[in-house]
């Protein structure tokens, strides 16, 4: 992980997580501005990488008593802002943040030919009696406008090399000093043109924090290959935080094609709202189970799948929850699956048990075996079968008849959700203490590593859903990732 990215999320992190004090206190909540309205917007020069845009005006997300309480995390919060104000080559002095900073914040990346490293840009609005002093707090004072100064540091490393102040009170400062001059081009032009995410923002305007790139962090629902580069794309973060929790949402947005928030509204909409306790929560057709899934279901699950009809493009429904699994697909009359063929299965022994319509059916084996010269018994797990109502379900455990009819409701919701014309749809919900094992934030650990003493991030929830249809060439495609901020 590049360790300019670190210092993006890092900075990300200490807007998020810091609490200010006294931020808008005296401003009308009525009054807040929406993304798209913000004059910051004109200083973002075209053919950037990344872009994250906010306008957080309230940072009051630790309660005052809280932290009053607990003078340690109050510590660790100003350790995390003053680090890394000082690798960008900040010096407050004496000023604090809160009374500095305006409520508008960018930043922006650029791929940069001559350097491994992309280059960075970050603009942010000042309180209009501040000025550049207030920021660097150099020997020698600086108070231009207007004017892109250098930022030098004796014996001390600055990611930032120039900084600027506008006369409408922005701060522009990049590692680049080129970037800073097509900032100021950008602004003096952007009455002849558009903002690059105009469209992309519809659906948005209450997001206070939102991240624009045209690539998805790693997956374990779809490849690489499934998106194609340069085809107009973007990918929207928005952020939140909510009891102690980071709740991160990505949508794939493409304005041209009408894949846009709402389209997602009404994917989510459709959504079985049901709440259960399975940690794993898999569905897709077979014909499309990645083998990334194969940390999420255990032995028996994957040799069922290697084994199951794999011309049959059958959807498949997989619940882990502790030790408890079991997997749902509907029967095909014309060519039925028999449990007993399975390998794994094969020297078990069969019974069943049929009640009205449902047919059980336990497989089990007990074998006594030499060891040491002592005999012991040894017993396998047991594997149980229902088919009921055109469904089969095959699972660890014996199921009753309310779980039967929950479950089975549940792979109906989530097979009405696939359109007649798609012929990709996919959900992978990850909860609890499985989702810590699995990565989707991925640089999660070099974050963690970072900031090991202040503060600990942990994956509490990850959900993917993708949908592809007919003629469309790139799926509809959303991601949530829940984070626990320790």
């Amino acid at each position: 992980m590049k360790l300019r990215v670190v210092a993006i999320i890092l900075l990300l992190s200490l807007l998020l997580f810091f609490g200010f004090k006294k931020v808008s206190l005296n401003k009308n909540k009525g009054q807040s501005t929406n993304i798209e309205q913000l004059s910051i917007i004109k200083y973002i020069p075209e053919n950037n990488k990344l872009l994250f845009i906010s306008n957080l005006d309230s940072f009051n997300i630790v309660n005052n008593n809280e932290k009053d309480k607990n003078l340690t995390n109050k510590d660790n919060f100003i350790l995390i802002k003053d680090s890394i104000l000082e690798y960008l080559g900040i010096d407050l002095g004496n000023n604090k943040l809160e009374d500095i900073y305006n409520n508008e914040l960018i930043i922006t990346t650029f791929e940069n030919n001559k350097k491994l490293e992309d280059d960075i840009l970050i603009v942010f609005k000042i309180k209009p009696e501040k000025t550049i002093d207030d920021l660097l707090n150099l020997p020698n004072k600086i108070d231009q406008i207007d004017e892109i100064i250098s930022i030098n540091r004796e014996n001390k490393i600055n990611f930032l090399n120039y900084i600027y102040r506008t006369e409408d009170n922005y701060i522009i400062a990049s590692s680049d000093k080129e970037l800073i001059k097509n900032s100021i081009s950008s602004s003096k032009n952007f009455k002849k043109k558009k903002f690059k995410y105009e469209g992309e923002l519809v659906g948005l305007n209450n997001k206070k924090n939102i991240l624009f790139t045209n690539k998805f962090l790693e997956s374990k629902l779809f490849n690489k290959e499934i998106i194609t580069e340069n085809n107009g794309d973007n990918i929207a973060t928005t952020f939140d935080f909510k009891n102690k929790q980071l709740i991160l949402k990505s949508y794939l947005l493409n304005n041209k094609k009408n894949i846009n928030i709402p389209t997602y509204e009404k994917l989510m909409n459709k959504e079985n709202s049901d709440e259960d306790n399975h940690e794993n929560l898999i569905f897709c057709d077979i014909k499309n189970f990645d083998k990334y899934l194969n940390p999420l279901i255990n032995d028996f699950q994957l040799s069922f799948l290697e084994e199951f009809n794999q011309n049959n493009n059958q959807n498949i429904l997989i619940l882990n929850s502790n030790k408890d699994w079991l997997i749902t697909f509907e029967k095909n009359n014309e060519d039925q699956f028999d449990l007993s063929d399975l390998n794994k299965l094969k020297d078990f022994n069969k019974y069943t048990l049929k009640q009205n319509e449902d047919i059980y059916s336990i497989y089990s084996k007990d074998i006594l075996e030499e060891k040491d010269d002592v005999i012991k018994q040894l017993s396998f797990e047991n594997i149980y079968s229902i088919e009921s109502g055109g469904l089969q379900i095959i699972s660890n455990h014996l199921i009753d008849g309310k779980e039967f009819e929950k479950i089975s409701k549940k792979f109906f919701n989530l097979k009405s959700n696939k359109d007649k014309s798609a012929f990709l749809y996919s959900k992978v919900d990850i909860k609890d203490d499985n989702s810590n094992k699995i990565e989707y934030f991925s640089n999660l650990q070099d974050l963690n590593f970072l900031i090991r003493n202040i503060l600990k991030i942990s994956n509490e929830e990850s959900l993917e859903i993708i949908s592809q249809s007919i003629p469309e060439k790139n799926p509809i495609i959303y991601r949530e990732t829940i984070l626990n901020i320790l």
